[in-house]
């Protein structure tokens, strides 16, 4: 079977746009725009997370260059059209980036209106040249501005006329932050309104009561990795009765410490349970990989082909962009 997955076609759910692009890129255009590496980061050990880190906080230490891109219209392009060379090295055949746009408005000194108009030109043309079908996952991060980041990317939506390449929303960030009710009652207005999906990361961190904040106050229509989900079986009937998908991200979960070495993957319970999964990477280029990889490593913790096999169809059936047939 493990000979079989890198020709395998494949979706991908649950990737953001720079842990996709290739490190060799990023150095490339920090090095163009003489960008200052942040005080004590070491470039060539800490751009990439190979191994189990302490802590979420020190898997998401890469972040603190990768927000220091794109510095320009050209290097976004770039940034795009090679994470999409990534994807097609891996037989994607659809893909639903994650970005949170606003960095790249606040980088390039233009309002979040022309970044986002920016950002979807560039993955409508990556989408068109490398026949690989995408959508936008608009990301909001947990915090004390969390419910004006999310009015601002919606007010830049509707401005664009609400693009069809916008296909949904994201809560992502330090779990151990309270979200205000307003969040929630925005995403699932944008969810009522515009027909926008939600996926939220939750229980990625230990706690399985965020997952049922996400879905039942966000009307989540995922959750992002979920591993705490089996802490809790009333969590673990919550997802199978109302159908909600969990975006497996074995590797990742590993070298977040979400699942512990000497662990089993929680997908396991999500099998027994019946819990619906779909594979995913989340930051393949962080970690020096691929979905791929994120294939193998699933099948070598399950054992089970029958997945793999009716993985596509899963993911058709769980995807936020429209028009997929499920066969």
């Amino acid at each position: 079977m493990e000979n079989l997955i890198p020709e395998m076609e494949k979706g991908e759910l649950h990737v953001h746009l720079n842990g996709l692009v290739s490190s060799e890129l990023v150095k490339k255009l920090l090095d163009n725009n003489i960008v200052d590496i942040p005080q004590g980061f070491d470039l060539d050990k800490e751009l990439n997370v190979i191994k189990p880190a302490k802590s979420l906080s020190s898997y998401l230490k890469p972040w603190d260059l990768l927000r220091l891109i794109p510095k320009s219209r050209a290097d976004l392009t770039l940034i795009v059209f090679d994470a999409f060379e990534n994807l097609r090295k891996c037989n994607i055949r659809f893909v639903e980036l994650r970005n949170s746009v606003l960095y790249i408005a606040l980088l390039n000194k233009v309002n979040v209106e022309v970044a986002m108009a920016w950002l979807l030109e560039d993955i409508s043309r990556a989408s068109e040249y490398y026949k690989i079908k995408a959508g936008l996952i608009l990301t909001v991060t947990r915090g004390d501005y969390s419910l004006e980041q999310l009015r601002s990317l919606l007010s830049a939506y509707i401005k664009l006329g609400k693009p069809d390449l916008i296909v949904g929303l994201d809560l992502a960030g330090n779990e151990d932050i309270r979200v205000s009710d307003a969040l929630a009652y925005e995403f699932v207005r944008a969810k009522i309104e515009f027909g926008l999906k939600v996926t939220i990361h939750a229980g990625e961190t230990g706690n399985f009561e965020n997952i049922a904040i996400a879905v039942n106050n966000f009307k989540a229509d995922r959750i992002g990795h979920g591993t705490a989900a089996i802490k809790s079986k009333a969590t673990l009937d919550l997802l199978k009765e109302k159908d909600i998908c969990v975006e497996v991200c074995p590797i990742s979960n590993r070298l977040t410490n979400a699942v512990g070495e000497s662990e089993s993957h929680p997908v396991i319970e999500f099998i027994n349970n019946e819990v619906p999964f779909v594979i995913c990477s989340d930051n393949p280029s962080i970690h020096r990989s691929s979905i791929t990889q994120d294939y193998i490593e699933f099948y070598r913790e399950t054992k089970s082909s029958i997945h793999i096999k009716q993985m596509l169809k899963t993911q058709k059936k769980y995807s936020f962009i429209k028009g997929l047939t499920c066969r």
